[in-house]
């Protein structure tokens, strides 16, 4: 019974059968680390240092935090504003979250009222959170609270979570497409390869674009949001390119899907706002493709006006990085002609000479 069992447990770690429980070991760690990664990132949001705003001569910084931290157990960071539409211009830029602007402050009397202002679309869960509070923030300061939207979320998408549903479709299809062009399409130059990786990026790009936008999804500047999305398809494609002739294909995907689906989609501030991540994620979205691909998106769809470059540059250097990078990479390794199907873990070495004896031999 012993020697059988044996004799089984050899079996399986040689042969064939040794790869396929490599990969299945592997695969059951990558489970895990999943869930422990969006659970960790998403699972209990942590409010932090939320930037807000205050317009007033009788509430100061000082009294909104306080009013604020004991009415939602959250920290913020107040700025003082000189009137009402520098505060509401600083919520249009995404520096703040929300403005108190009470009565006095608006030079209309010193009637106990005051305006609460909010920016769901800069992030639904903060709003959320300060709209709840509302009454006890209220009370806490003195004054009656009408709380007003500013940026208001489309009413098809009430969380907020479309533009990141649309950014995180990107991402996986922009590996996937690489990973399914290379397989079903061997024999490509590198020419060839990159020719395919941008036409499949702009179609991507246009299809998930045009699907969101006709169905109304969301409402957005259709030519900018395609040329966001054809970067973030065409990125996460290079990205695992580069990997897999740096080294092989057979286990690319491993380090791409670290990148994007364990790190920069649960750190990228879509599906809750960075402020509510925990500091390690927070950092890393602003610098990721993912990230930067959702701050774009929600520029492009909610603030027109208000554009930030950050995203774009993020976005620029991953993308002339990773396509120099492979490309750099596949020139060395492969040349710049056709490769076979597959990509070797490690190039072949050319057989060795026969000599005249084994010639004869053979």
């Amino acid at each position: 019974m012993v020697s059988n069992s044996i004799a089984v447990a050899r079996k399986v770690v040689t042969g064939p059968n040794k790869p396929a429980l490599i990969v299945s070991l592997l695969v059951s760690l990558f489970a895990a680390l999943f869930v422990t990664s969006y659970s960790l990132a998403m699972g209990n949001p942590q409010p932090h240092d939320i930037p807000i705003g205050v317009v007033s001569e009788t509430v100061t910084p000082a009294q909104l935090t306080t009013g604020l931290e004991s009415a939602t157990s959250t920290s913020f960071v107040v700025t003082e504003y000189a009137t009402a539409e520098a505060a509401k211009t600083a919520i249009d830029q995404q520096q703040i979250y929300a403005a108190l602007v009470t009565a006095s402050g608006t030079g209309s009397g010193s009637d106990p009222s005051a305006e609460l202002y909010v920016s769901s679309a800069s992030g639904a869960s903060i709003a959320r959170i300060i709209e709840t509070d509302a009454t006890k923030l209220g009370q806490a300061l003195g004054v009656t609270l009408t709380v007003t939207d500013l940026n208001p979320l489309n009413p098809t998408d009430p969380s907020g979570l479309v533009l990141f549903y649309v950014a995180l479709a990107s991402t996986i299809i922009g590996f996937v497409g690489a990973i399914q062009t290379r397989v079903n399409a061997g024999g490509l130059t590198l020419a060839g390869e990159l020719g395919w990786d941008a036409g499949r990026a702009a179609l991507v790009g246009l299809v998930v674009a045009l699907t969101t936008g006709v169905l109304g999804f969301e409402t957005f500047p259709f030519f900018p949001v395609w040329g966001v999305l054809a970067m973030s398809v065409f990125i996460a494609g290079a990205v695992y390119s580069f990997w897999r002739v740096a080294i092989g294909g057979r286990w690319a995907l491993v380090p791409t899907w670290i990148l994007f689906i364990l790190i920069s989609n649960p750190s990228s501030g879509g599906a809750v706002a960075p402020q509510l991540l925990p500091p390690f994620y927070e950092f890393m979205g602003r610098w990721l493709p993912t990230g930067a691909t959702v701050s774009a998106l929600r520029d492009l769809t909610y603030f027109p006006e208000a554009l930030h470059p950050e995203p774009y540059i993020v976005l620029g250097a991953w993308l002339v990085a990773s396509t120099v990078a492979f490309a750099v990479v596949r020139r060395i390794k492969f040349g710049p002609g056709r490769l076979d199907r597959e990509v070797p873990a490690v190039p072949a070495a050319p057989a060795a000479p026969q000599s005249a004896g084994d010639a004869a031999a053979g």
